[in-house]
């Protein structure tokens, strides 16, 4: 077997780490083309997301293969690899939400799919890649009808809320800015209609996005060169955009002189990490977030041993037909 994955999730680095090596919609595709080009690979795919970052490959030489993707993400000390069998079964867990920091999640499918998508448009993808994460795709349907991993409403968005709602126990006054129109976006805006809330503020550097995503909730536009100004008025912020840079510095949120809490669901990070030294400011990142996860992930862990098993049997099935394409066929008999 010539697939390879060198990658990291936020099992084993932290997030100051993966903001390091999140690849933005531009940079995956120098990346792709770089990934080809480089020795022992003949063909990659990448998956970037919040939580994770990997590099597949089919290689003609799996040494050589792993030290190239290894030296194109350069965090040695954070990397994990897999080979062959090892390497499909790992992606299957992944398209199934297996791997993920929300076990079960669903949205994760979505992002292999459109990784995959993204080589095909680049070409940098092959037969045997495409087989493999065709697989994937269909596998991870299957394993969360047959399993429990999807049981309970566990997402990012009721995550959110849960943490707006252990820190302020009646929201009917308070005011909400949203800064992005992502899908974390659009599903936070969801929540957020529920609510009795004073009042939401929705920037993106798109006018036109943000006045859409409004348009769910009757919310308040801002152009973006108003952002900063609204601070002032703001009790929550949540922030989820894809920008390389930071939104908002620890010098904009100095003299505000009260309670904001800022809950920043971004890779690479919106919110400086350093304006937690700002008395008032209250910044939780994915990583943070961790903790209420854990407590409503029980009921969902009890189900990965059926899981991985329906995987095995999946990846078992999938390689002894890969194996029989590959032989010659039988002489026939005189």
């Amino acid at each position: 077997m010539s697939l390879i994955v060198v990658g990291t999730n936020h099992k084993i680095s932290p997030i100051a780490i993966r903001e390091k090596v999140s690849f933005s919609k531009k940079g995956i595709k120098e990346a792709l083309l770089h990934l080809t080009d480089s020795p022992g690979i003949k063909a990659g795919v990448i998956i970037s997301t919040c939580n994770r970052v990997e590099l597949y490959a089919d290689t003609s030489d799996i040494e050589t293969g792993v030290q190239s993707l290894k030296a194109l993400l350069g965090i040695e000390p954070y990397l994990y690899t897999y080979i062959g069998k090892s390497a499909i079964e790992h992606l299957f867990e992944v398209a199934c939400g297996l791997d993920s920091q929300i076990i079960g999640e669903t949205q994760i499918l979505e992002q292999v799919r459109a990784a995959w998508q993204q080589a095909k448009v680049m070409e940098t993808t092959n037969r045997f890649l495409d087989t493999i994460f065709a697989k994937a795709i269909e596998v991870s349907p299957k394993v969360r009808q047959q399993t429990g991993i999807c049981q309970g409403k566990v997402s990012l968005a009721s995550i959110v809320m849960e943490l707006i709602k252990t820190r302020y126990t009646c929201l009917k006054n308070k005011k909400v800015l949203l800064i992005g129109t992502g899908k974390i976006c659009a599903l936070v805006v969801k929540y957020l209609k529920k609510e009795e809330l004073k009042a939401v503020f929705i920037a993106n550097r798109t006018y036109g996005k943000a006045k859409e995503l409004a348009g769910c909730i009757s919310a308040e536009v801002l152009r973006f060169g108003r952002l900063k100004e609204k601070l002032k008025d703001a009790d929550i912020v949540i922030s989820a955009t894809s920008s390389p840079h930071l939104i908002l510095k620890k010098e904009d949120l100095k003299g505000l002189n009260k309670p904001l809490l800022i809950i920043d669901l971004a890779v690479p990070r919106d919110v400086d990490p350093q304006a937690k030294q700002v008395k008032g400011i209250s910044i939780f990142d994915l990583d943070d977030l961790g903790f209420i996860i854990e407590q409503n992930l029980k009921a969902r862990r009890q189900s990965i041993p059926d899981a991985a098993e329906t995987i095995k049997k999946e990846v078992e099935n999938l390689c002894l037909i890969s194996r029989l394409e590959r032989e010659p066929a039988a002489a026939p008999l005189l």
